[in-house]
Order: structure tokens, then sequence, then C-alpha cells
């Protein structure tokens, strides 16, 4: 058969035909299933392992919002040394995990994160690492399943809710409250070239890794997430130890003492200030792995 017969042509163009049905199909049936499974049953969805490395005892990290697992780029090799099993997620809506079209509330969160922690098959409880919401979800996650969780370590937790009254953190809770309702409200135009000035400081300020496919988990999360968020409450039902890490430069982040921020003075919750903004830097990586060392160490209660 020469280049160029009509049969030969005629074949591959069925060929491909099939194979675009094919694929059409498959994709239908998968949005199906997803429908099904996740949405009529409710069943949380699962989040992407990022890094799953080491053995011993485990230690997980959550990322914030707007963000992925490659946050912890300083952190997994110093983690490395410990001999731990290290396992990142990314959390739903965000880096390679599913992005769905949900609420994005703090049980969408959490419930994606408690059903990957479950698909670890692990003997023994964990510590569970978070960053800016990735504490908000890590709270939530030891709140509704205190058996996973051996200890938490919580780096710059955007606590807005369940503050005692005091006026400088209403203030300040205001003001956080307006920056995000614009944000939400933003259209970003997910262009480093012509990025608007709002734009550029929203990466610079919280370093936000945000794109067309992660923008509405990404407003979703802020609207049902941060700013409805559940943390206060769920800290004093809490029973395992925290430690409470700030930066004395973050501007997302309300610190002070423990009676005045979390409205006790629990022994489980160590509170620590270090010079960090609101980023994973390589010395606050240095401090929290420091605490999740020390927090290994301590046997499980």
């Amino acid at each position: 058969m020469q280049p160029g017969d009509l049969s030969s042509n005629t074949s591959i163009a069925s060929n491909a035909h099939a194979w675009q049905i094919e694929l059409s199909y498959t994709s239908d049936m998968a949005s199906f299933f997803e429908t099904v499974w996740n949405g009529w049953l409710r069943q949380p969805y699962t989040c992407a392992k990022v890094t799953d490395t080491g053995s011993g005892d485990p230690v997980i990290l959550l990322h914030g919002l707007g963000r992925s697992a490659q946050v912890w780029k300083h952190i997994i090799p110093l983690l490395e040394k410990y001999n731990r099993r290290i396992v990142a997620f990314d959390l739903l809506g965000f880096g390679s995990s599913p992005k769905p079209d949900i609420p994005y509330n703090i049980d969408d969160h959490a419930r994606a994160i408690i059903k990957s922690i479950e698909k670890l098959k692990l003997t023994e409880q964990t510590v569970l690492v978070g960053h800016s919401m990735g504490c908000l979800v890590a709270v939530r996650v030891a709140r509704l399943r205190p058996d996973l969780v051996r200890h938490l370590v919580l780096y710059e937790m955007p606590l807005y809710e369940g503050l005692p009254e005091k006026r400088t953190y209403k203030i300040r809770t205001d003001l956080y409250f307006k920056l995000y309702e614009r944000i939400v409200q933003y259209q970003p135009t997910f262009n480093k070239e012509t990025a608007k000035f709002a734009e550029r400081t929203a990466v610079k300020i919280a370093g936000f890794e945000v794109t067309r496919d992660t923008w509405q988990p990404f407003i979703r999360s802020i609207k049902n997430t941060i700013m409805r968020q559940t943390a206060a409450e769920d800290i004093k039902q809490l029973s395992m130890p925290m430690d409470v890490i700030y930066g004395t430069y973050d501007m997302l982040v309300i610190r002070g003492k423990k009676q005045q921020v979390f409205g006790t003075d629990s022994k489980l919750i160590e509170a620590h200030t270090i010079r960090a903004r609101h980023s994973i830097s390589p010395k606050a990586s240095a401090f929290i792995v420091s605490r999740i060392s020390a927090a290994l160490e301590h046997p499980i209660q």
C-alpha cells in the first residue's frame, strides 16, 4: 500500500475516531464513578502523596493555602536524618490532588487527609505537621480521628475565631476578613508579565501559587475553611500535645500568649516565636524539625 493511499488514510482516520470514542467513554465512566462514589455516597477524595520516604515513626506534612507539598523542600532533607517515615500530601484542590467541584470546607479537606492517611496503613500514630491553612486541617483531623495523631506541630496557624474579646484582635481580624473578601472577588490574570500590583503583593507576602485549575479550590477554601474555621473549638477538645510556632514578621497570623489566643493555659500547648515571615525558610525549617524531633522522642500517650 502506497503513502497517500485512500484506504490507508481511511483506516487511520477510523482508528483515530475509535480511540477518541474509547477515551471519551473512559472519561465519562470516571466522571460517573466520581459522581456516585464521592457525590451520592459522600465518600472522601484521596489526596496526592507527593513524598513518601524512610521508615519508622511517621511524620505527615500538610501545606498551606494556595501551595503544594513542594513547600517542605527544606524540611524533608533535615527529617531524613532521623530515620523516620516522611509523607507529604498535596491538599485537596491543590498540586497534584483532585480538584472536584465542592465547597472545600474544613471537613472536605480533613476527610480527604484522613482517607489518605488510612491508605498508608500505619501501625503507629503520626506527628502531624501543618503550615498556615494546613494547621487548621491538621487540627480538624486530630479532632475527628484522635487515634491517628500523637502530636501536632502547627506553624503559622491563621486562627481568627474563638479569640478573647480584645480590641486589637478584633481590629486585625476585621482587617484580615476584608482582605480575604477582596481576594475572593478578585479576578487574577495568571500571568506574571501582566499581574496587577495586588496580585504580585499577594504572592510576595503569602507565597500563593494559584493557577486557573486551583483558583476555585483557592477561593472556596478561603471562604469555607479559613473564614469559617473550627480550629479554636477543636483545640479545646484535643488531648494530644501540640507545638504552635509563630513568625515575628508574619502579617497574616495573630500571635500572643496561650491564655490570650487559645483561651486556655493548657500544658498540652507549647507556644514558640521565631524570626520568620509567612513562609518556610531554611532557618524556620530547622526550628520546625527540632520540634518534630522532640515530639518523636516523647512516648505515645
